[in-house]
C-alpha cells in the first residue's frame, strides 16, 4: 500500500487501501463474513 500507483489503482476502481496487522484483517474477514452470507441469502443466490 505504500506505492502510489497501487493505490492509485485501487482508489480507481472504487477500493479504499488501507493497511492492519494480520490479526486485524482476520478480525474484518470474520466480521464480514455473516454480512455478505445474508446478502446471498436474501439475493437468492445458491453459492453451490
Amino acid at each position: 500500500m505504500k506505492a502510489p500507483e497501487i493505490r492509485e489503482c485501487l482508489m480507481a476502481g472504487g477500493a479504499e487501501p488501507q493497511t492492519s496487522t494480520p490479526e486485524e484483517f482476520a478480525a474484518f474477514i470474520r466480521a464480514e463474513i455473516p454480512k455478505w452470507a445474508r446478502v446471498i441469502k436474501s439475493a437468492g443466490v445458491d453459492p453451490n
